[in-house]
C-alpha cells in the first residue's frame, strides 16, 4: 500500500501511527473518512492486527456503513470482523450479550422517543404532577440530561428533591426507571449508561473488553457527551491506543449533552498524545472556505487553525436581503432554476438549510407549486408512521411480553372490545399476582368485572402472541410478520376502513413486510431483536436517499457529515440564526457560529445565504436584523442580490413595510441608524405615529440595526427597530 501516492504527508502520519494516543483535528472536507478508513486497513494489513482487537465508533449507520465499505475495497473481508458501529448500538450489543447481570432479559425493548412520552405520562399521573404543572418534554429532557451526566434517581433526589420544578422531575424520574426495568425495556440513553453500570460493577466485564479493543477509534469526538466519554476512557485505559478525530470548530450538539471541552482537553486527559492538524480542504472553493474562516475566527473557545485549498476561486457567495418568508422561497426557486438552466445541476447536488424546521413550510409551499421535486430530512419517518409503530408494537410484545408500552398499544388495534377499563383490571390482576401482562391477558377468567365477550377476546388475543412468542424462533422473519397480519386482521381493518388514508396505511404495512425480507437477505442468522434493534437506530439522516434526483430540505444540524455542490441556507435573521434562546446562554453565540461554519462548509462550488426584512411568526409579522453572521463575512466575498440593506430604504420599500402591518413612518427615509440613535437615550419621551407618546426604557445593539424599547402611554412597552420605527423625540 502505498500512502504518498494516495493521501497527503500529515494524512498519512496520521493513518501510520499506530501505538499511543492520537488526536487528528480534522477541518470540514479535509478528507477525514479517508484517513481513517486507510488507518483501519493500515493496521489489519501493515500491522497484521486482529480485527477483533479494533473498535470503530462513528455518529451516524450510515457513516458507519460507509466506513466499512471503503475499507473492504482496501483491506479485504477481515474488515467484517472489526466491532465498527454508532455508540449507541455498541451499546446495544454489549446489552445483548450481558444484560442478565443488569436485571435484564437479553430480548429487553428499547424505546423510542414517543415511547418514552407514553411511559412518562403514567409516571406523571403516579407522582401526581400533571401537565399543567410541566410539560412531558420539559420532564424527559431534565431525565436525559440527568442520565447523560450520569445522575441517578437517588442521587437526583438528594441534589434537587427540595426545588420545586426539579423536585417534581425526581419524583417521575425514580418512577419512570423502576418501570422501565419492569418493562424490561431501555431508552435511548440507557444503551450508553447501561453498559457503563455494567463495567462499574463487574469488573471481569470490563477486562474483557479492555483486552478486546487493543485499537479504539472515534469519529466526530467533539460531539460526544460525558457518559460516552467515559465509556470510551474506561475501555481505553489499558492499552491507551485511542486515536480520535474531530473539529471543535464543527461541535454543534451541546442541546443533546455534546461537551467540546472532551476534545479540547485531550491533551491534558493523554499527555503523551500525538496531535495532526489537517488543514487542506478537498470540498470547497477558497471563497466560501476564507469566508468560513472569518466567521469562525470569531470564537474564542477553539483550537487556531486555518483551512486552506488549492480548488479554484469559484464564484462570490450570494447574499439576499428579501422583504419576507413569501420572497425568500421566490428567490431560492429563481436561483435553482438558474443553476439547471446555466450550469446544468442535478436536483440532487442541491440543498436548502434552515436554523429550525418550522422554516421549511414556505419553502416547502414554492417547491410544490413550482412543481419541484424534494426530500424533507426530519419530516414525519417512516417507522414513526401510526401503522408501522402498530406492527413494529405486535413484533415487540412478542419479543418481549413485560413490555407495557407495546402491549397497551395493540391491545386493541385492530378493535376487538377491549376497553382502558378491562386493561386497567388486567394491569390490576399482573401487579397483584406479579405476572406479565400478556399473562394476566390469557387469565381474564379470573378475572371480575370483565364481560364474556371481552374475556374471550382477551384469551383469542393472549393465544396468537403467545404462540408466536414460542415459535418465533423457527420461522423467518417475514413469516413471523404475514402471521401477525393474519391473525390480528390488520389489513382487513383498512381494507373496510373508509379513511381516504386507508390505502396508504396498507401499502405501508406492505412495505414494513419488505424492509424485513430485505433484512434477512442481508444478516442471514437474524433474529427478530436484531431487526428491532436496527429500526430503533436509524437515524433521519441513515434514511437519505443520496441518489434521488431531488432538492435536499433540511436543518444544519442534519447536514452535518454532508456536502452539496449547492448549498442555500435561509433565514440568515438574529433570532433565529442565531437563535434567540441561544443569544443569552453562556456559549450559546460561539455554538450557533459553529453551526453556521458547519452550514457554509457543506457547499462545494455555490452558496446562497437569505436573509429577510420580516417574517410572520406564531401568526404574527416581525421585523427581523440582518444576522450577526452575514456581517462577518468580509465584503469581498459577497455578492448582494435583493433589497440594500436599509442604508437606502426607498419609497417601495417603506410601502412594502407597511403592507405587512409594521409600525413604520410612512415617509420615513431611513438612513444609518447610529446618527437616529446617537439623538436619543434611555429616559427620552418620544411619540410614535401609531402608538403615541412613551418614554424610552432600554436602546442596545441589534444585529446592523438598534433594538429601542418604549414603554407607551396607551400601548404598553413595545419593541421597535430603530431603522424603520420614526421615532420623535418630544
Amino acid at each position: 500500500m502505498e500512502l504518498r501516492e494516495l493521501l497527503n504527508e500529515e494524512q498519512v502520519q496520521a493513518v501510520m501511527h499506530k501505538e499511543g494516543p492520537l488526536l487528528i483535528l480534522a477541518g470540514a472536507g479535509s478528507g477525514k473518512t479517508r484517513v481513517i478508513t486507510y488507518r483501519l486497513a493500515w493496521l489489519l494489513s501493515e500491522h497484521n492486527v486482529s480485527p477483533e482487537n479494533i473498535l470503530c465508533v462513528t455518529f451516524t449507520n450510515k457513516a458507519a456503513q460507509e466506513m466499512k465499505s471503503r475499507a473492504r475495497k482496501v483491506a479485504g473481508k477481515k474488515v467484517d470482523k472489526v466491532w465498527m458501529s454508532t455508540f449507541h448500538s455498541f451499546g446495544v450489543r454489549v446489552l445483548r450479550l450481558h444484560a442478565e447481570l443488569l436485571g435484564y432479559d437479553k430480548n429487553f425493548t428499547i424505546y423510542d422517543q414517543e415511547d418514552r412520552e407514553r411511559l412518562l405520562k403514567e409516571c406523571m399521573h403516579d407522582a401526581k404532577v400533571s401537565d399543567k404543572e410541566m410539560k412531558v418534554y420539559d420532564c424527559m429532557r431534565y431525565i436525559q440530561d440527568a442520565k447523560n451526566s450520569l445522575i441517578t434517581p437517588a442521587e437526583y433526589m438528594n441534589d434537587y428533591g427540595t426545588e420545586y420544578e426539579k423536585g417534581m422531575v425526581a419524583r417521575i424520574y425514580e418512577i419512570y426507571e423502576k418501570r422501565l426495568k419492569r418493562n424490561n425495556s431501555m431508552d435511548f440513553d440507557d444503551l450508553i449508561w447501561k453498559p457503563l453500570d455494567l463495567f462499574n460493577n463487574n469488573p471481569a466485564v470490563l477486562e474483557k473488553y479492555r483486552e478486546q479493543f487493543q485499537y479504539i477509534m472515534i469519529d466526530e469526538y467533539q460531539d460526544i457527551n460525558h457518559a460516552q466519554y467515559m465509556l470510551i476512557s474506561m475501555m481505553a485505559s489499558k492499552y491507551k491506543n485511542i486515536c480520535v478525530v474531530g473539529d471543535d470548530d464543527q461541535s454543534i450538539y451541546r442541546f443533546r449533552g455534546a461537551d467540546i471541552t472532551n476534545i479540547l482537553n485531550f491533551e491534558e486527559d493523554y499527555p503523551d498524545a500525538k496531535v495532526i492538524r489537517l488543514e487542506r480542504n478537498y470540498r470547497s472553493t477558497q471563497t466560501i472556505l476564507k469566508a468560513a474562516h472569518k466567521v469562525i475566527q470569531n470564537n474564542s473557545d477553539r483550537k487556531e487553525k486555518e483551512m486552506w485549498t488549492d480548488n479554484d476561486k469559484g464564484e462570490k457567495i450570494i447574499f439576499y436581503y428579501v422583504d419576507d418568508e413569501v420572497m425568500e422561497g421566490e428567490a431560492i426557486l429563481n436561483e435553482i432554476d438558474k443553476l439547471m438552466r446555466l450550469h446544468g445541476a442535478d436536483l440532487k447536488d442541491i440543498a436548502i438549510f434552515y436554523r429550525t424546521n418550522a422554516q421549511s413550510r414556505s419553502i416547502e409551499d414554492r417547491l410544490r407549486r413550482a412543481g419541484l421535486p424534494y426530500k424533507l430530512v426530519g419530516g414525519f419517518s417512516f417507522y414513526g408512521r401510526m401503522e408501522i409503530k402498530d406492527m413494529l408494537s405486535y413484533m415487540r410484545i412478542i419479543a418481549n411480553p413485560r413490555d407495557v408500552i407495546s402491549f397497551k398499544r395493540i391491545v386493541n388495534v385492530p378493535p376487538r372490545g377491549i376497553s382502558d377499563t378491562t386493561v386497567e383490571k388486567v394491569e390490576q390482576f399482573a401487579f397483584q399476582n406479579d405476572i406479565t401482562l400478556l399473562e394476566a391477558l390469557g387469565r381474564t377468567q379470573e378475572t371480575e368485572n370483565i364481560k364474556p365477550m371481552v374475556k374471550q377476546s382477551c384469551s383469542q388475543l393472549h393465544a396468537l402472541l403467545t404462540g408466536l412468542a414460542i415459535n418465533r424462533n423457527n420461522m423467518k422473519l417475514r413469516d413471523l410478520m404475514a402471521e401477525i397480519l393474519t391473525g390480528t386482521g390488520y389489513i382487513s381493518f383498512w381494507e373496510n376502513d373508509q379513511n381516504p388514508k386507508a390505502k396508504e396505511r396498507i401499502e405501508n404495512v406492505k412495505e414494513l413486510v419488505s424492509a424485513v425480507a430485505e433484512f434477512e437477505e442481508e444478516k442471514k442468522d437474524a433474529t427478530l431483536e436484531d431487526f428491532l434493534s436496527q429500526v430503533a437506530l436509524i437515524s433521519e439522516v441513515d434514511k437519505l436517499d443520496e441518489n434521488a434526483d431531488a432538492v435536499t430540505l433540511m436543518t444544519i444540524h442534519s447536514a452535518k457529515g454532508l456536502e452539496f455542490d449547492n448549498v442555500f441556507i435561509a433565514g440568515m435573521d438574529e433570532k433565529i440564526f442565531p437563535h434567540k434562546n441561544c443569544i443569552e446562554e453562556e456559549g450559546g453565540i460561539e455554538e450557533e457560529r459553529r453551526l453556521a461554519y458547519v452550514g457554509i462548509t457543506r457547499a462545494r462550488k455555490r452558496l446562497y445565504l437569505l436573509s429577510a426584512i420580516s417574517r410572520r411568526q406564531f401568526g404574527a409579522r416581525t421585523l427581523g436584523a440582518i444576522s450577526r453572521f452575514i456581517n462577518e463575512i468580509p465584503e469581498e466575498y459577497l455578492h448582494h442580490k435583493g433589497r440594500p440593506p436599509a442604508k437606502q430604504l426607498d419609497e417601495k420599500l417603506s410601502g412594502a413595510v407597511h403592507d405587512m402591518g409594521i409600525d413604520a413612518q410612512p415617509n420615513y427615509e431611513a438612513t444609518d441608524a447610529e446618527p437616529a440613535v446617537m439623538q436619543l437615550e434611555p429616559g427620552d419621551k418620544v411619540s410614535h405615529i401609531k402608538m403615541g407618546e412613551g418614554i424610552i426604557t432600554k436602546i442596545e445593539p441589534y444585529g446592523d440595526d438598534y433594538r429601542i424599547t418604549v414603554m407607551f402611554k396607551k400601548n404598553g412597552r413595545k419593541e421597535l427597530s430603530a431603522k424603520y420605527a420614526g421615532l420623535a423625540k418630544i
